[in-house]
């Protein structure tokens, strides 16, 4: 199973990569294979260090919601 995260965009560098906050994680994303215009601010699904798509803050936050929400449920499991 894969699992792709929504994460807003920090910085772009000149290379075409973002840095990318994910619910309070930092992380890399490359912007090459995405086929939207993005920019710092914005939210992306990131997978496997690409960005893969676009989403909007409502969108992106219920994600990042359900994905705590399930972590919760793991650790008190």
């Amino acid at each position: 199973m894969c699992i792709a995260f929504p994460g807003k965009i920090i910085s772009i560098d000149e290379n075409n990569y973002a840095v990318i906050d994910i619910g309070g994680t930092r992380r890399e994303a490359c912007l090459d294979v995405i086929d939207e215009e993005v920019g710092v601010g914005d939210y992306i699904i990131c997978h496997a260090g690409y960005a893969i798509h676009k989403v909007d803050e409502a969108q992106a936050q219920e994600n990042l919601a359900l994905l705590k929400e399930l972590l919760e449920y793991e650790v008190h499991r």
